[in-house]
């Protein structure tokens, strides 16, 4: 699966939940990939169409520091763009696979709407409360995380240089990583063709 290197526009989280197929309620849903660069933010979006819980995130991907040590944060679609509803960098209590440096996040209840999840290199958490203004790495020259010594790197162990990351939520209705803008574009391009060739059949 491709990283997603990125920040993207709220607007494509929004496209890429309507390009998603629906799934049923309360589903379980897990994704996975790599990083390059310690600077890398993956995305994904996810939909409530009642207010329901719990709703659980969480990475279960550091697997004893072969993979880096992950943050993530969730995101509330509102009239400011997407605001902050919490982050968590360590907490190992969300399920039974996560190492002692995964993120996770439980919430009882969450209204109905449109969030998206973004997990990132600890210490790249997010600049304020809205996604627009984000993470701590931006600006900074890429480093790829193979070469990076992340604030929890071992020196003896010469840990967390592994790219992998995996999420995992329980309890949203649907969702989908946000693809990067090219990848986008491709997808709406080819979707408007067949929709174009259907109507002149």
């Amino acid at each position: 699966m491709q990283a997603l290197s990125f920040i993207r526009p709220a607007a494509l989280a929004a496209a890429a939940l309507a390009l998603s197929s629906l799934h049923a309620q309360a589903a379980n849903f897990s994704f996975a990939g790599d990083i390059a660069h310690h600077t890398d933010v993956v995305q994904v979006a996810f939909t409530l169409q009642s207010s329901s819980g719990p709703v659980r995130l969480w990475t279960d991907s550091w697997s004893d520091g072969l993979n880096f040590d992950p943050t993530l944060s969730l995101w509330v679609k509102d009239g400011s763009g997407y605001s902050l509803v919490g982050d968590n960098d360590d907490d190992d209590t969300i399920d039974p696979a996560q190492g002692f440096y995964d993120a996770g996040l439980s919430r009882t209840t969450l209204t109905a709407g449109q969030y998206l999840v973004t997990v990132g290199a600890a210490p790249n958490h997010a600049n304020g409360t809205l996604l627009s203004q984000g993470f701590a790495f931006d600006g900074s020259t890429p480093i790829l995380v193979s070469q990076w010594d992340q604030p929890s790197y071992n020196l003896n162990a010469n840990d967390q240089k592994g790219t992998f990351w995996r999420l995992n939520l329980s309890g949203v209705d649907t969702a989908v990583t946000v693809p990067e803008p090219a990848t986008a574009a491709l997808i709406l391009a080819g979707l408007s063709s067949m929709l174009l060739s259907r109507r002149r059949q």
